[in-house]
């Protein structure tokens, strides 16, 4: 029987292991006390707070593991009217995505006008193999685009620098479009078309949700499953410190062993990444030949979530309101976005509460992020004030630290992952099926991008 080992119980870890295809063993080895990775939830007193991703915006793959969970009944869908924010002038303004975006009161009559103008504008050069997410808008759309759209949304999304974050790795989708048609309109108009008049099945319609327990009771669920399966085994606080092989042939001698920190040795005859790129450069060197200078360099931004439970006003209109507001770094707020889930989503604060939630830090405010308690609480109370002046101060907070929250994708990223590839590759050629790698540094950061990529890995193993 082949064992696999899967290097991180974060959601692409576990949902592998649901997704495996073949019999055997499955160990998934965890460095912290919990699965779940970046998913954290916290519940008490009838509070129930996100310390990493707030919603997941569902694929058709975790549509189906959902469904093979049994865990729609415990979903809790986004309000479909709660309007997003983006602060200009000091005050947040509301935006709705699409053709309407043209009516919303962030962009000016001038570039709004710009915005129009996308179709028109020459083509990308065929020498300009990438460029930074600033770039790309500015030269599409204009530069109030760049500013106030491309701007908050990599602080929401990476919270990275716009100007340094690779276009086409980071938002692949929009490069693709226009280097297919020559204008992002028209190619994501294009692609539309042709999926309308492909013969397929009912196309995937995305939902934001969470669940009555909040996001980790998905981890609980995939885990409460997996421990049914005989040859699964979760060890948690097992930091991977050594990786020997691969050796060839695989049994009766398996093909790798990994080490733990507190002496433990796992052998396996199928080895499964989802560490972050310098882990996979430091325990792998001997493999990824290729990549490895490039994966040990690549930067991640800190993150830290402060989580604020207020009274709720007399006035709902004094009170957060929809999703939530991003801000853009010209405004002079440290907050990289400010999410209001209380409003956002039933069940998430007692009865005469609201909550909000600041993400502070980020690759453009590093120092920020490691700062003390009382600092972080002082910023964060006075940028939610500043939207909210009749809220009052909070009644409680939390904080949770992520130093090493978002992988940073630099401009020539792809070349990294074209490298990571060959050496894959070549690894395939003697050994086939011994390792595979995944992780938001390749293959998306978003929860139901990760959901996807173990899917796809699981069904492969």
């Amino acid at each position: 029987m082949t064992r696999i080992v899967i290097l991180g119980g974060g959601i692409a870890g576990l949902t592998a292991a649901f997704r495996r295809a073949s019999a055997g063993e499955t160990i998934v080895l965890e460095a912290g006390p919990l699965a779940g990775g970046s998913i954290r939830t916290i519940r008490e007193d009838g509070f129930t707070l996100e310390c990493g991703p707030n919603t997941l915006r569902t694929t058709a793959a975790a549509e189906r593991l959902l469904a093979d969970l049994g865990l729609e009944p415990e979903t809790v869908k986004a309000d479909s009217k709660a309007p997003r924010w983006i602060v200009r002038g000091g005050s947040p303004r509301a935006v709705v995505p699409g053709p309407a975006a043209l009516f919303n009161k962030v962009f000016t009559t001038k570039g709004k006008l710009r915005l129009l103008k996308e179709p028109f504008v020459a083509p990308r050069p065929a020498s300009l193999e990438d460029e930074s997410v600033h770039s790309f808008f500015a030269r599409r759309f204009g530069e109030e685009a760049a500013v106030y759209g491309a701007g908050p949304m990599v602080s929401g999304v990476y919270a990275g620098d716009p100007r340094s974050l690779s276009m086409r790795s980071a938002f692949p989708r929009l490069w693709e479009a226009e280097g297919a048609a020559g204008s992002v309109i028209r190619g994501l108009l294009r692609k539309k078309e042709k999926k309308g008049a492909a013969a397929a099945p009912a196309r995937h319609r995305a939902r934001t949700l969470t669940f009555n327990g909040g996001l980790f009771a998905l981890i609980e669920t995939l885990q409460s499953r997996l421990s049914e399966r005989p040859g699964f085994r979760l060890e948690l606080n097992a930091a991977v410190v050594a990786i020997e092989g691969p050796r060839t042939p695989g049994p009766p001698g398996r093909r790798w062993t990994v080490r733990t920190a507190d002496g433990r040795a796992f052998d396996a005859d199928v080895l499964v990444s989802t560490l972050s790129a310098p882990a996979d450069a430091q325990l792998l060197d001997g493999v990824l030949t290729r990549s490895a200078a490039a994966l040990a360099l690549l930067p991640s931004s800190p993150v830290t979530v402060v989580m604020q439970a207020y009274r709720a006003p007399a006035s709902p209109r004094d009170a957060p309101h929809g999703f939530g507001g991003l801000i853009p770094q010209v405004e002079g707020f440290r907050s990289l976005g400010i999410l209001y889930p209380a409003s956002l989503f039933t069940g998430r604060a007692p009865e005469g509460f609201v909550l909000t939630t600041s993400f502070l830090g980020g690759a453009l405010d590093r120092a920020l992020a490691s700062a003390p308690d009382a600092e972080l609480l002082a910023v964060a109370s006075a940028e939610v004030a500043r939207f909210f002046p009749r809220l009052g101060p909070a009644t409680r907070s939390w904080i949770a630290r992520w130093p090493e929250a978002i992988p940073q994708l630099p401009l020539g990223h792809h070349r990294t992952l074209a490298a990571l590839e060959q050496d894959l590759s070549a690894l395939d050629a003697v050994a086939p099926g011994a390792l595979h790698v995944t992780g938001g540094f390749c293959d998306g950061i978003a929860l139901g991008e990760r959901i996807a990529s173990g899917e796809t890995l699981g069904r492969t193993l």
